[in-house]
């Protein structure tokens, strides 16, 4: 095993555009580079030392096929490709030789950071020093930054990157490596990852220019009716609270504000108590701005590399749950646009860059840009996306696992989940409601779905639905009634918290009868398995008497009178990271319901991606469509498989002067992409995995 960190300077900032761009731009170039091979001494390596190539004890390392580890390969992988090897003569490792901790880390649920991680495994702290250097000579784009190391920092500077290579080494020895079947999975995030995503960086500039024109415009018209920059929160604050003898004859209504949150300004202007008026109106204009923000824009065009394309945009395994998490300018995390609306279409419309003009089309500019976000990740030219979206898989999950013959059943059949719901929760005739006659119980029937799986309740219904439609006791009846349909499901909440606690008390695997969901504590871990034996990791697991989360006598009169019929009860709680800090949590049925559910759903959707990238993989590379390292698939978003593949001889079609596929043959169909998601592995035989591909130029939902 060979342990590396380095460490780099730029003028890119490495946080804004991310390991890609910033290893591909002109300044950046590599300070020092140390290595640990297995137990020998740590190695020392910077421009200008030992030869202008790959040190000789590295290079037969590599070449002997010794794995290559770091902190975030990303980082170091793409240093090395773009500096090290272009710059420095360097040779790059395999594909298959890295591998990297905090990957390792995110897999067990440890805190994904390096100072964070050594503090939970009890290394200490890394130096308090490291981030003054780091910002003195490291951070060029600073104007406090050193572009010359004098001699005596630069020897504390190679020092700190050979700790950070022992601390690395310990944590690596303690933790492991990822179990075969996950490390599989990661080296396939790996060449998805250095694919990248496609972006129209024409249609993100013209997006960009639409937003600044209407952010001069409303930060003028701000100033203007309050004599504030929209920047100066406090001071607005205070403006709005202000009370003036003219209230009454100018229609000025003063108001006390918690916060400038969209949120929460959204929930006030809603409410109707706040009249017409100079506040109102600022409040407003405030939240047209920051509907304005360019935040998400900005980090696209940033994150974009030189060829277009943004890599290293997921996380892996950075749920609990198995679940890739969004980085960069989060793809998971984008607008479903306007239902409907055709994106190429939307996009056309905002490649003119007249707001006035989006204002008249869409009634608001910014919405329309907002609803666009998606549509930006499109195909190159010469290509088209291949999209593929499990349907329901939660919900149909969560039955197999609980074993709910009936929704098993029904789903099996193609019945449509959310009317069948709305129809239960309402009391209407089976085969009634559609999203035609009945859009609000529709809406209704998917918002019950949606809360009640995981033992939600009113709170979870209106995290769902805030729309005022209902009041709390009607809520209340909907959701007793999805349990009393759900008989299984609301038996499965129950077995699983017992099953957990019988686990940490008697140290010993506890399988549920009628599931294949299991506990098994391993070392200072309780460890929930999966069907396929995979296992999701909960650290220093202790049982506490404690009030169920419904007890909230912050919110609820009974609860806080202790008139209410909460008890104290057993639950599991462990160590997590939650908000950015390492905390202890609780967990009961409903919370491990979602946790099965969704990591059984993330194992049907690898599994999928495994199979795409053995049947569309091999020949493209062989054509030469992808290079070494790459991926025909270049996202993967919860229960969803995007690719981008090419055409030949099949449909094509012109957009914005650009030519793109949308066949390719025979081979990589919609039909066949659906066949090769719809498969499930033995362990999942009988369930009734359903999918819904598309292919298209620009990406959607």
């Amino acid at each position: 095993m060979i342990t590396i960190d380095f460490e780099t300077k730029s003028y890119a900032d490495l946080k804004k555009v991310g390991a890609w761009a910033y290893s591909e731009h002109p300044t950046t170039d590599v300070i020092c580079v140390c290595w640990g091979i297995d137990d020998e001494l740590i190695q020392e390596w910077w421009p200008g030392i030992l030869g202008q190539y790959t040190p000789p004890v590295l290079l037969h390392a590599i070449q002997n096929g010794h794995t290559v580890e770091a902190h975030h390969v990303a980082f170091e992988r793409s240093i090395w490709m773009n500096v090290l090897v272009p710059k420095y003569g360097w040779l790059l490792p395999a594909d298959d030789q890295w591998r990297d901790l905090m990957a390792v880390a995110c897999y067990l649920s440890l805190p994904p950071a390096l100072d964070k991680l050594s503090r939970v495994l009890g290394y200490g702290p890394k130096n308090k020093f490291h981030q003054q250097f780091i910002t003195k000579y490291s951070k060029l784009h600073l104007k406090t930054a050193k572009t010359v190391i004098p001699e005596d920092d630069f020897v504390k500077i190679v020092a700190e990157c050979v700790d950070d290579v022992r601390r690395e080494q310990s944590i690596g020895d303690e933790l492991g490596d990822l179990p075969q079947r996950e490390l599989e999975v990661f080296q396939l995030d790996q060449k998805v990852n250095m694919r990248g995503i496609h972006l129209d960086r024409g249609g993100i500039a013209a997006a960009t220019t639409v937003v600044d024109q209407r952010e001069e415009e409303l930060t003028k018209e701000f100033v203007k009716l309050t004599g504030l920059k929209p920047t100066q929160r406090d001071k607005i604050m205070v403006w709005c609270a202000r009370e003036q003898p003219s209230d009454f004859l100018t229609g000025r209504q003063s108001v006390k504000l918690e916060n400038l949150q969209a949120g929460y300004l959204e929930e006030l202007l809603e409410d109707g108590n706040l009249s017409s008026g100079p506040v109102r109106q600022a409040l407003d204009i405030r939240l047209r701005i920051n509907k304005a923000s360019t935040k998400k824009l900005d980090a696209m065009s940033r994150q974009s590399g030189t060829d277009g394309r943004a890599r290293w945009q997921t996380r892996y395994h950075g749920a609990v749950t198995g679940r890739g998490t969004g980085s960069g300018f989060q793809p998971l995390n984008l607008s479903r646009g306007f239902e409907g609306m055709d994106p190429k279409q939307l996009a056309r419309d905002i490649m003119h860059g007249d707001a006035a003009w989006l204002d008249m089309v869409y009634g608001d500019a910014m919405d329309a840009v907002a609803k666009a976000a998606r549509y930006w990740i499109m195909a190159q030219e010469g290509s088209r996306l291949l999209v593929g979206d499990y349907s329901s898989i939660e919900a149909v999950i969560l039955a197999c696992l609980a074993g709910e013959q009936w929704k098993i059943d029904a789903f099996a059949a193609g019945e449509p989940i959310y009317e069948r719901m709305a129809e239960i929760i309402h009391g209407l005739p089976v085969g009634t409601v559609t999203k035609k006659t009945h859009p609000l119980e529709r809406q209704d029937g998917k918002t019950g779905e949606l809360a009640g799986g995981y033992q939600g309740w009113l709170g979870g219904w209106l995290k769902f639905d805030n729309s005022g439609r209902h009041t709390d006791e009607e809520i209340k009846g909907f959701m007793r009634t999805w349990r009393e349909k759900h008989p299984a499901i609301v038996a499965f909440w129950k077995a699983l918290e017992e099953a957990a606690i019988n686990a940490i008390r008697n140290r010993k695997r506890v399988q549920l009868c009628y599931s294949p969901i299991a506990f098994e504590m391993q070392d200072e871990w309780l460890t929930m398995i999966l069907p396929n034996g995979k296992r999701l990791w909960y650290r220093d697991p202790q049982i506490r008497a404690t009030m169920p989360p419904w007890h909230q006598p912050a919110e609820k009169m009974d609860c806080a009178a202790g008139t209410c019929d909460c008890e104290l009860r057993p639950q599991v709680t462990y160590m997590a990271q939650k908000t950015g800090q390492w905390q202890r949590v609780h967990s009961y049925g409903g919370k491990w319901a979602e946790n099965a559910t969704q990591a059984t759903s993330r194992e049907i959707l690898v599994a999928a991606m495994k199979r795409i990238a053995a049947k569309y993989d091999p020949p493209l590379l062989a054509s030469g469509y992808l290079k070494p390292g790459e991926s025909s698939i270049i996202l993967s978003v919860y229960d969803e498989i995007v690719c981008e593949l090419p055409y030949k001889d099949g449909y094509t079609e012109v957009v914005d002067g650009h030519i793109y596929g949308e066949g390719l043959d025979n081979d990589g169909s919609i039909e066949e992409f659906e066949e090769i998601m719809r498969e499930v592995p033995d362990w999942a035989a009988g369930w009734p995995i359903n999918v819904s591909a598309w292919q298209g130029v620009r990406y959607r939902k």
